[in-house]
């Protein structure tokens, strides 16, 4: 009985971390991925306009 239970939780867990590690990955990508877009977008803008206004 110890044993099925151990052995459950090790699987349980083993899932559940790798769901978990998965699911923040992607999570994590995009919104870097957002952010730097954004990021780099206005940054862009900026230089073009001060450019344009030399």
């Amino acid at each position: 009985m110890e044993s099925n239970l151990e052995s459950n939780l090790e699987s349980n867990l083993e899932s559940n971390l790798e769901s978990n590690l998965e699911s923040n990955v992607e999570s994590n990508l995009e919104s870097n991925l957002e952010s730097n877009v954004e990021s780099n977008l206005e940054s862009n803008l900026d230089s073009i306009l001060e450019s344009n206004l030399e």
